[in-house]
């Protein structure tokens, strides 16, 4: 066995200068039995190898180690050869734990709590970027304008009427207001059109149109015809090609929805804005462009185009939100009992008769044959009202009556009423001359017209 190593430098054993350090006291050591000094150089007295009986001073259970291990070195310094490190620190430069050296005690027994702590933040990980994976890719599906756009067009096909609030018309015309569209293409709503505030109704390729007398007088050129309008607004029929604004083929909810698929397939470009309230999509293509909500479903908002011509918020109504809408068509289409017709003129052919008026006072029946331009209808519906008084330029006003008959042919139709009660049942008896006058105007609707029209919207 050879001699330990020398300390490191600065190191002062206990014992003094000398090195080895002396054994300590003890059986083994110096005055002690199993050996006459300290172990030294093969056959030294009180040396033996390990496992030698009889060896003089080793192998007694008595007998100290051949080694004994140097006290740890001083604060700061680092373990000499063949020297344990301190706790924390690593051994010395290339130098593994020497012969007959204790291994360093084992540190504390580690547990798995690290390793799951890392599994479990990693699933963590994990599970946070798979869902801001699925928040974005929900957040941003049909993000593109094209898809939005697609997208937006299933509501606006789904919905049985578009409210348009702002401008429709076309190159010629222009309503400003409200406007309905069925899907069916009957359009309604209170608008300015060419100055004159009116409410219009189109359906079935006829147009309707309520507004004040003044606008009605200057439709008619015989001033007989005019006499027939009554105070106050009242519903008449235009000719269907005076508003040339293309409902059914540009503004139902399907020929949008239809354009709008177009449109999607287009290079399109798309600007962030704000549209009834609401954030939004400018998405815009060959001079058109389609507000469409910026979050959520995507929703048609509002359309700017040039042909059809519109510039208006856009609001889809689908199922029971369409209710409303189509009673007020419904309703308006009911009042068109007695709208006039501009379009044709009714005319009285002839002198009206007294048919039965022997006694004044007492019910007295007249007549007169009426006809009217018809155009391409099959017939037409003609009002006529008898007025009563006491001179051929007008005088006392005894009373009226009114009747309607249908011109379908060349000829004339006979229209025949009784004017009864009212100032000629109290005053008539007193005169011994009366003169009738009547007044005919061609009607718009029928009341066989009007329940067509409503069958035709109630089948939408």
């Amino acid at each position: 066995m050879s001699s330990p190593p020398p300390p490191p430098p600065g190191w002062d054993p206990p014992a003094g200068p000398s090195w080895p350090p002396p054994p300590p006291e003890g059986p083994g050591g110096p005055g002690g039995a199993g050996g006459a000094g300290y172990p030294g150089a093969p056959g030294t007295p009180g040396y033996g190898p390990p496992g030698t009986p009889g060896a003089p001073g080793y192998g007694g259970p008595e007998t100290p180690p051949p080694f004994y291990n140097p006290p740890p070195p001083g604060p700061g310094m680092p373990p000499g050869p063949g020297m344990p490190p301190m706790p924390g620190m690593p051994p010395g430069p290339g130098m593994p734990p020497g012969a007959g050296m204790m291994p360093p005690p084992p540190g504390k027994p580690r547990g798995n709590g690290g390793l799951i702590a890392a599994i479990v933040g990693g699933v963590v990980v994990l599970i946070a970027i798979v869902a801001v994976v699925v928040v974005v890719v929900v957040a941003n599906s049909g993000q593109k304008p094209g898809d939005r756009l697609a997208k937006a067009a299933d509501a606006v096909g789904a919905a049985r009427v578009l409210t348009y609030k702002g401008t429709v018309g076309s190159s010629t015309d222009s309503l400003n207001g409200e406007v309905k569209v069925t899907k069916g293409g009957r359009a309604y709503g209170p608008v300015s059109w060419s100055g004159q505030n009116v409410t219009f109704l189109s359906a079935d390729d006829k147009l309707f149109v309520k507004a004040p007398k003044s606008y009605w007088t200057g439709k008619f050129t015989s001033t007989i015809n005019s006499g027939m309008l009554k105070d106050g607004d009242q519903w008449g029929a235009l000719g269907s090609s005076d508003l040339s604004v293309d409902f059914k083929g540009g503004l139902t909810p399907t020929a949008v929805a239809d354009q709008m698929r177009k449109y999607s397939k287009y290079r399109l470009t798309s600007t962030k804005t704000t549209a009834q309230g609401k954030k939004a999509l400018k998405i815009t293509a060959i001079g058109t462009s389609y507000f469409v909500t910026a979050d959520g479903d995507p929703q048609l908002l509002r359309i700017e185009s040039s042909y059809p011509a519109i510039s208006a918020d856009v609001t889809p109504l689908a199922a029971g939100a369409a209710s409303p809408a189509l009673a007020d068509i419904r309703s308006s289409m009911g009042q068109l009992t007695d709208a006039v017709d501009s379009d044709h003129t009714a005319r009285v052919m002839g002198k009206a008769q007294f048919v039965s008026c022997k006694t004044f006072g007492d019910p007295c029946t007249v007549k007169a044959d009426v006809w009217s331009t018809r155009g391409t209808l099959p017939s037409i519906t003609i009002k006529v009202t008898f007025r009563l008084t006491e001179k051929q330029d007008g005088g006392k006003y005894f009373g009226d009556c009114t009747s309607t008959g249908n011109v379908t042919s060349t000829d004339n139709a006979t229209v025949q009423c009784s004017i009864t009660g009212g100032e000629w049942a109290r005053t008539g008896k007193n005169y011994t001359r009366v003169w009738v006058t009547p007044y005919a105007i061609s009607l718009a609707a029928s009341s066989a017209d009007i329940q067509s029209l409503q069958q035709g919207l109630d089948s939408e």
